[in-house]
């Protein structure tokens, strides 16, 4: 983590035009106000992820507003998605109003005129993503700006822009992990705007975000017996109608797909000399087949013979000289 300012640094009678002027190097061509300039209090971070990074800013009451003649001559190469860290923010871009309170994110486009502001002592985490690499069309993200809250990946595009904030001592020290990070999010980045300005424009964006996760998930869970469309689509934030969809298009079926993990974890547990004196249901169970008879058919079906018979010609294998 870089803190590229703090004006406890600076001597009081400084403080305010070194702030003004430390905020400006870290954005574009911006009007900045303070609600009290004579106490003037702030700490600027900047955290880079590959090609994109965090601002995040802790300050005294201010307000930022960008006019079209400030666009005109320092256009912006990014988009700013921000989590409203402290106080209550008021956003105001594309002829609407947004209320801010802390999580709450907004998207900020840097190139369209905007008026930003908090009273009071505040903080916010902004993300800033390479427009070109996000590669979305400008009607798509004035679409998504004030329908945020409404993709199934608002909550997870909140917590990752916080972990990148407040784990950057960690996250950013080893510079491949970073730009692992930085293209993951720009990834979730492009889902979530998608999905907010239409979800039938974003479909093939959601599954490629989604999908991975939803797998790794249920190879966390096989062993839970519980282990349902429910839970799943309830663990990510979709129901359950668009969790079967997501699968759909990807060409596999959820449950039978659930089945085959298992059953190909209790055939590799079989197989292991360490195993041998645990019985099958005890193993079944392991992976969340709580019924013999059912594991047993379903066994003999995938594989073409019974879970014992398996065990012992692998063992025999084993054993075999």
């Amino acid at each position: 983590m870089a803190i590229v300012f703090a004006s406890h640094e600076v001597t009081e009678k400084d403080r305010r035009e070194a702030t003004y002027s430390a905020f400006l190097d870290q954005i574009w061509p911006t009007s900045v106000e303070f609600d009290d300039p004579l106490r003037t209090d702030a700490t600027l971070e900047r955290i880079p992820y590959g090609d994109t990074s965090i601002f995040r800013s802790y300050l005294t009451g201010l307000r930022l507003s960008r006019s079209p003649a400030q666009i005109r001559s320092g256009p912006s190469e990014v988009l700013a998605l921000a989590v409203q860290e402290r106080s209550v923010g008021g956003f105001d871009q594309y002829g609407s109003q947004q209320l801010l309170r802390a999580g709450d994110m907004m998207l900020c486009d840097l190139n369209t005129p905007y008026d930003y502001y908090w009273p009071g002592r505040g903080s916010s985490q902004a993300l800033y993503i390479p427009l070109e690499q996000l590669d979305l069309p400008h009607e798509v993200i004035r679409g998504a700006a004030g329908r945020l809250a409404s993709s199934p990946l608002c909550s997870l595009m909140t917590d990752r822009i916080g972990a990148m904030a407040n784990n950057g001592d960690v996250l950013a020290t080893n510079p491949i992990a970073a730009e692992a990070i930085g293209s993951s999010v720009i990834d979730i980045a492009r889902a979530l705007l998608a999905s907010a300005y239409d979800p039938d424009y974003a479909r093939h964006a959601m599954a490629a975000v989604l999908l991975p996760r939803i797998r790794g998930y249920v190879r966390r869970h096989l062993g839970d017996p519980q282990l349902s469309a429910g839970m799943i689509a309830d663990a990510h934030g979709i129901s359950v109608r668009k969790l079967f969809r997501l699968c759909a298009d990807a060409g596999f079926g959820l449950e039978q797909w659930i089945i085959a993990c298992r059953l190909e974890g209790i055939r590799d547990d079989l197989a292991r000399p360490e195993t041998r004196h645990q019985s099958v249901a005890l193993i079944g169970r392991r992976w969340g087949v709580t019924n013999p008879s059912f594991l047993g058919r379903r066994f003999r079906e995938m594989y073409g013979m019974t879970p014992r018979a398996w065990r012992v010609m692998s063992l025999a294998q084993e054993n075999s000289p």
